[in-house]
């Protein structure tokens, strides 16, 4: 039992967090509350995410930002950067995986980039949180669902309905998929 307490726990005083999509604006958020109490790796290939977003974190010595577009494997042990989080050592904990364009006006510039980083993005995410042992948070959306049958919140047992071909398919789609990998 005590074995099994110590290896759920870092093993140095703080995690390893990896943010994808960590200059969008939820992401940038969400490395600000991480940065705290944990040391953070922010990936984001600033396709829609701002480096302004992050500047004020740039300096702190447990924060590090890579630019990298995550439909790319990363092999975050190869990376000198991260040496200082030791994480050929230590390892990533957790992984929060935001990174996919979001904004509705986006659609229709970037409709494979937002597909492929659902869906190649999502498996390569996957792919680090087994080599690293790490729990995985992938934030999703209600957009999944498509359009409501009615003016009301979702049901549970509510499957969806999506416009395959609509301007904002590539963003409802990708998600729908890229859930159907994570579960």
């Amino acid at each position: 039992m005590i074995l099994k307490i110590m290896a759920d726990k870092p093993i140095f005083e703080k995690e390893n967090i990896l943010v994808t999509g960590g200059a969008g604006f939820i992401g940038s958020h969400l490395c600000d509350e991480l940065i705290k109490k944990s040391k953070v790796i922010c990936i984001d290939n600033f396709i829609t995410g701002q480096e302004d977003n992050i500047d004020h974190l740039l300096k702190n010595p447990d924060f590090e930002f890579i630019k990298h577009d995550i439909t790319i494997p990363l092999k975050l042990d190869e990376l000198p950067e991260l040496d200082k989080f030791k994480i050929k050592f230590q390892g990533i904990q957790k992984i929060y995986h935001l990174a996919c364009p979001t904004a509705p006006r986006e659609y229709n510039k970037i409709p494979v980039e937002t597909l492929l980083a659902n869906s190649h993005g999502t498996r390569n995410v996957l792919e680090l949180a087994v080599q690293n042992k790490a729990k995985l948070l992938f934030l999703s959306s209600s957009s999944i669902y498509g359009e409501p049958l009615e003016d009301a919140p979702f049901k549970e047992d509510y499957w969806g309905f999506i416009d395959p071909i609509g301007p904002r398919s590539c963003y409802n789609e990708g998600k729908r998929f890229a859930e159907c990998m994570v579960v």
